[in-house]
């Protein structure tokens, strides 16, 4: 979910009212009046990056640390802040849906609003995140450039990186398709080892890169200090159903580098694909399918089952220029799990 907190209206304006009505919008307005102080207060911790204009993002993956992206300092720089701990991100989250008339708890453990000043906030806590409270602000920086700021001389072409032979040498493939922020599928029936194999991957993304996890279970391991992982919930007693689709809009709001999904298995391929289209390459998922072929065909039916509207061969192109690499695993007659194959998904259409 997601809302607006709005400016509060003035004591003045309830002043003008009759008598009768003035009593009822002064309590309301002192009802308001206290959510903003205490929507203040649980925010002061993080007024020294609220008030610097540079400051783009504000993130929090745990207890004691934030992360704090500023255009005057390139590069995410973790902070250490033993007072910001759970308990106050769960305040905040709780105040944030009171002013934004939303709930927050481990019913809808989801939350997004916009803040007074225009910063958009995304809270996730448990059970949908791993186990503490996780939460991203993201501030717009208004600037007035002119168009000459923008000059930078003649553009340049995309480069062309030369990549190893995918069938002589598929690891040195693999690490320099990662490294270059390919968006990489691995394909596999059951057994296969797909979740271990996706976790050699993690091992080879820069530790500094932020990830973004999503998942059923929590198996994967993070790649670096500066990752989180979302958890899909079936909705037990007491708690709500969030499904992987719903965490993968949530994730988007984290700012990831990347978005690691533990398996594709319907509604969420369209929300993956555009994720991927919009901003987050170098992106890991995994698929059952027994070939490369057989893994972009089963994505087109998945995002055909949402009833996007596109025909099969539309779907399988779109999905093939979203995906970069597919990665086929198998097992040999004594059951020893490995690569099968590995290609370009545009030489599969």
């Amino acid at each position: 979910m997601s809302a607006d907190i709005h400016p509060l209206s003035s004591k003045g304006e309830a002043a003008e009212q009759a008598s009768s009505a003035e009593a009822a919008a002064t309590d309301s307005l002192i009802a308001m009046g206290e959510r903003s102080v205490y929507l203040d207060a649980y925010l002061q911790p993080f007024k020294r990056w609220l008030d610097k204009d540079t400051v783009t993002e504000i993130m929090v993956n745990g207890p004691g640390e934030v992360w704090i992206e500023d255009a005057s300092d390139p590069g995410i720089k973790k902070i250490v802040t033993p007072e910001i701990d759970d308990r106050l991100v769960q305040r905040l989250a709780e105040q944030v849906a009171r002013v934004s008339h939303q709930g927050i708890n481990r019913e809808h453990p989801l939350l997004g609003a916009t803040l007074p000043d225009g910063a958009r906030i995304q809270f996730c806590g448990p059970p949908a995140s791993r186990k503490h409270w996780i939460m991203a602000i993201r501030r717009h920086r208004r600037l007035d450039l002119p168009l000459d700021a923008y000059d930078n001389g003649p553009l340049s072409g995309e480069t062309v990186v030369a990549m190893p032979d995918p069938q002589m040498e598929p690891i040195a493939y693999l690490r320099k398709a990662i490294r270059n922020r390919k968006t990489i599928l691995i394909s596999g029936g059951t057994s296969t080892g797909k979740t271990t194999f996706l976790n050699a991957m993690l091992g080879e993304i820069p530790v500094q890169e932020r990830v973004v996890m999503v998942e059923d279970t929590p198996e994967l391991k993070f790649p670096g200090e500066n990752s989180v992982g979302l958890v899909a919930v079936k909705g037990e007693l007491g708690e709500a159903k969030v499904t992987a689709n719903e965490l993968l809009q949530a994730a988007l709001r984290l700012r990831p580098d990347r978005i690691v999904l533990g398996e594709l298995r319907g509604e969420e391929s369209v929300s993956f694909l555009r994720a991927i289209n919009t901003g987050h390459p170098g992106s890991f998922s995994t698929i059952h399918a027994n070939s490369l072929r057989g893994a972009l065909e089963q994505l087109s039916l998945m995002v055909m089952q949402t009833g996007i509207g596109l025909t099969r061969s539309d779907t399988i192109a779109y999905s093939a220029s979203v995906i970069d690499v597919i990665v086929q695993l198998g097992r040999d007659a004594n059951g020893k799990r490995g690569i099968t194959q590995i290609a370009d998904s545009k030489s599969l259409v």
